[in-house]
């Protein structure tokens, strides 16, 4: 089920590079190009796919988790501004984060800005020490450089290229990649009082509402230059994201965070193999650094999640021989 969810979010970023950069299907059928991405069309896009996650959320969400009404009002009626900021604060992040990667993954291609998104580990393990006191070890000092090594082997090319891929590309998937970061450690700090589900919830919530708002506020008018491929596109990227959401949910109660992360670190890896089999062209066939580049950052990545168990099973042991 992981491996699903992270599939479906693969192919979601591949269809935003569809949607933004004229492809052809396998090689064969032209596709994709529906509208020019820059900062607004990236709200657009946002926009159009929580207007079908949303609704959906909505209906599914007392499935996933029946007493969600309950919790939800306990958010709001709450005075707990820890939770509250760490809640509301995880939506904005996300929100940032994924405009950021859109505008990227068109500039650059969706499986060299999701490697450099997944550079999330080296300013996640340092805001754990500044937040949660977890002071990282030399295993994790080393898997943080090795994550930015790989970075930068992905990124090269990239930004030593004369042709349409631009420079900003890059910054805009790093600053993706942090933002990102800030919404894992306050999604970390809400789930202490709240269940996962509610607050994705109220994600989304957030997330509607602060595009609906840039949108409004910044006068953001969208030219698509084919409004029905765009729509079906919006529909599609929603469902993806649906279904990534609930296969990771079920996946996480069978196997445990610890053991899915493994599986979703080789989100790097699918989606360059996705983007490159289903629409291969100049952004998709990647050099042979940027290849090595991918596969370190997954290993680091994955290597962090092993940790993490084996941190698991000492605790379970050492509880266990307490009892015994």
């Amino acid at each position: 089920m992981v491996l699903c969810s992270t599939l479906a979010l693969s192919l979601h970023n591949v269809l935003v590079a569809i949607i933004g950069n004229p492809s052809k299907l396998f090689g064969i059928v032209p596709i994709g190009g529906y509208i020019s991405i820059g900062f607004g069309s990236s709200l657009f896009i946002l926009w159009m796919r929580m207007l079908v996650v949303l609704p959906l959320m909505t209906w599914l969400g007392p499935i996933l988790h029946p007493p969600i009404w309950r919790d939800i009002r306990y958010f709001f009626e709450s005075r707990d501004r820890r939770l509250m900021s760490s809640v509301v604060g995880s939506g904005f992040f996300l929100f940032l984060s994924q405009v950021l990667l859109y505008i990227a993954i068109v500039d650059m291609g969706a499986g060299v800005a999701t490697t450099i998104l997944f550079m999330y580990p080296v300013v996640t393990v340092p805001l754990a020490w500044v937040l949660f006191g977890e002071r990282p070890n030399r295993f994790r000092v080393i898997v943080m450089f090795a994550i930015l090594s790989g970075v930068v082997l992905t990124a090269l090319p990239t930004i030593w290229a004369t042709t349409n891929i631009s420079r900003p590309g890059v910054g805009a998937a790093i600053a993706s990649g942090v933002f990102f970061a800030c919404y894992l450690v306050s999604m970390q700090i809400s789930f202490r009082k709240l269940h996962p589900v509610p607050v994705s919830l109220i994600q989304f919530v957030a997330i509607f509402i602060l595009t609906s708002i840039s949108l409004i506020g910044l006068g953001i008018e969208v030219a698509p230059t084919n409004r029905w491929g765009l729509f079906v596109s919006g529909i599609v990227l929603g469902a993806l994201t649906l279904a990534g959401f609930l296969l990771n949910n079920f996946g996480v109660r069978f196997m445990g965070a610890a053991r899915a992360s493994i599986i979703a670190a080789s989100g790097p890896v699918l989606t360059a193999f996705l983007a490159f089999f289903i629409t291969p062209g100049e952004l998709t066939v990647l050099h042979f650094i940027q290849l090595v580049g991918i596969l370190v950052v997954t290993l680091g990545v994955t290597a962090l999640s092993f940790e993490r168990i084996l941190i698991q099973n000492r605790r379970e042991s050492r509880q266990a021989s307490k009892l015994n």
